[in-house]
């Protein structure tokens, strides 16, 4: 039968007493045997740098190939080693894996064309819900859809005014700069409403729907798949697409379309009152040249961008907010995508209908 060396250890394992254990584990180590025994029977007190010193010990035999068992273990001390896992103290770590360039560049990538796949797909799903539910019996919810509607669209309110007002003043300021030199002040009027109609009107609206609606909706529906509220809501036989999703994307659209309409008026407001306070402008006169340079089908095209802008901006917020994972942690990456990605979404559009403007123009 063979043998094997066994360490015994002092009835004290501390911090003064394990070095000698440990350097007599190492004696043993140079040896090579196939298998050490550590007899703890005769430890009746000991500490964490004790107990740490035996698993450094182990490591150690582990990297030397040697087996090494521990007996005479008392109940503290299972306790103690159950609770730290000394087979995970134990374990090599994992080697470091550094991807390559082509595996970074697929990690960034990826989760992108996941998102811009589910906002597309969501899209199509609320379109089509919206056009063929009627006929199915399942009209669209007025009751919840005019509860989404007053927080989007009251809520901002207070925040659209300021920003259209300031933004009216500081578009007739800079155009004034400009124009006074020729003598032309007159035209501050096309210049604050062709560019607030065109373009800052429906992209600020956006914008700020965005931040406000397409942020809250991401966080309140992951929120909800954390929960397993919309799994509960399937097993009841309710869609959620119907009941949460279609409601915040028509209430952000028509939310975009009524505060384009309020944004567009208080800027020009403000433009006007620049005029006439500083640059000598009645606002009779002010009134003529804004009906002079505006038509009813920059009006349509205004209110055609708020819609589909703040429809953009309600998928985004709900596709994101639906495929919620990790937890908390997942509802806070969704809503911050969502707000990223609607502003993204939101530009990219504007600049589609822009080129489709100017296209129709020159043919």
């Amino acid at each position: 039968m063979v043998s094997h060396p066994t360490i015994t250890a002092a009835a004290t394992l501390d911090r003064s007493t394990v070095g000698r254990l440990c350097a007599e584990l190492e004696r043993e180590l140079l040896h090579k045997p196939t298998r050490v025994y550590v007899d703890l029977g005769p430890v009746e007190s000991f500490d964490s740098a004790g107990l740490g010193g035996v698993v450094a010990g182990m490591r150690a035999a582990q990297e030397a190939g040697v087996e090494l068992k521990l007996k005479g273990l008392s109940q503290s001390m299972l306790d103690f080693f159950s609770l730290v896992s000394v087979q995970r103290l134990c374990a090599k770590a994992a080697p470091v894996v550094r991807p390559d360039p082509v595996s970074r560049l697929g990690g960034f990538v990826e989760p992108m064309l996941d998102g811009a796949l589910a906002v597309l797909r969501t899209s199509g799903e609320a379109l089509q819900e919206l056009v063929t539910g009627p006929f199915r019996r399942r009209p669209l919810r007025l009751d919840r859809t005019a509860l989404e509607i007053d927080h989007c669209a009251a809520g901002a309110l207070p925040i659209i005014a300021l920003i259209a007002f300031l933004l009216g003043l500081i578009l007739a300021m800079q155009a004034y700069v400009q124009l006074r030199v020729w003598g032309a002040e007159i035209y501050i009027a096309d210049m604050v409403g062709v560019s607030v109609m065109a373009e800052i009107g429906p992209l600020m609206t956006a914008i700020v729907l965005a931040a406000r609606s397409g942020s809250r909706n991401a966080a309140q529906l992951g929120a909800m798949v954390v929960s397993e509220e919309v799994a509960a809501l399937e097993q009841m036989g309710i869609r959620p697409l119907a009941f949460l999703v279609l409601p915040k994307v028509v209430a952000c659209a028509f939310a975009a379309v009524s505060l384009g309409i309020v944004f567009d008026v208080v800027a020009m407001c403000g433009g006007a009152l620049f005029a006439w306070g500083i640059a000598g402008i009645e606002l009779d006169a002010f009134a003529e040249q804004l009906r002079t340079a505006l038509s009813m089908s920059d009006f349509l095209v205004a209110l055609l961008k708020s819609a589909t802008f703040g429809a953009a901006v309600g998928v985004v917020g709900c596709a994101l907010g639906l495929r919620v994972q990790d937890g908390s942690e997942g509802v806070g990456r969704a809503t911050t995508n969502a707000v990223v990605l609607g502003i993204f979404l939101v530009i990219v559009t504007d600049a589609l209908f822009v080129t489709c403007q100017r296209m129709l123009v020159l043919a």
